[in-house]
C-alpha cells in the first residue's frame, strides 16, 4: 500500500515535537526535584503527581509545536506524540525493579493523551505556522 505524500509530511514534525516534548518534560522534572530539595516541608509522595504534570505539560507542548509544525492534522500527530512518550516512560518505570503498571499508570495515560490530543489540536488551529526547513 502506497504511502500519500501527506502521511510522509508528519513523520518529521512529529520527531521533532517527541524531542521537544523529551526536553521539556525533563526540564520540568529537573525544576521540581531542585524545589522538592530545597523545600523539605513537602511530602514525598507528591512526585508521582508532579511527573505526571511534567509529563502532561511536556506532550501537550510537544505536540503543539509538531501540529504547528505540520499545519495538518493536529489530532493524530497529539496522540502520536503523546504515545511515544508514555511508551517511553513506561519503558523507563518497567525497567526498574520496584516499579509496576498500577492505577497511576493509567492516569498518566489518560492526562498524556487528553494533553497530547488538546495541544495537536491547539498547533493546528494557530494562525501563523512555523517553518522548519
Amino acid at each position: 500500500m502506497p504511502v500519500s505524500t501527506t502521511d510522509k509530511a508528519i513523520w518529521k514534525p512529529l520527531m521533532i515535537g517527541v524531542l521537544a516534548a523529551a526536553l521539556i518534560t525533563a526540564l520540568l522534572m529537573c525544576i521540581s526535584a531542585v524545589i522538592l530539595n530545597l523545600m523539605p516541608a513537602i511530602p514525598y509522595g507528591i512526585t508521582d503527581y508532579l511527573t505526571v504534570a511534567a509529563a502532561g505539560i511536556g506532550v501537550y507542548l510537544g505536540a503543539y509545536i509538531a501540529s504547528a509544525t505540520a499545519k495538518c492534522k493536529g489530532l493524530i500527530i497529539g496522540l502520536l506524540c503523546a504515545f511515544v512518550i508514555l511508551l517511553a516512560i513506561v519503558a523507563v518505570g518497567l525497567s526498574s525493579d520496584k516499579s509496576d503498571i498500577s492505577a497511576l499508570t493509567a492516569i498518566r495515560a489518560g492526562v498524556l493523551l487528553l494533553c497530547g490530543v488538546a495541544g495537536g489540536i491547539r498547533g493546528v488551529n494557530r494562525k501563523e505556522h512555523i517553518h522548519i526547513k
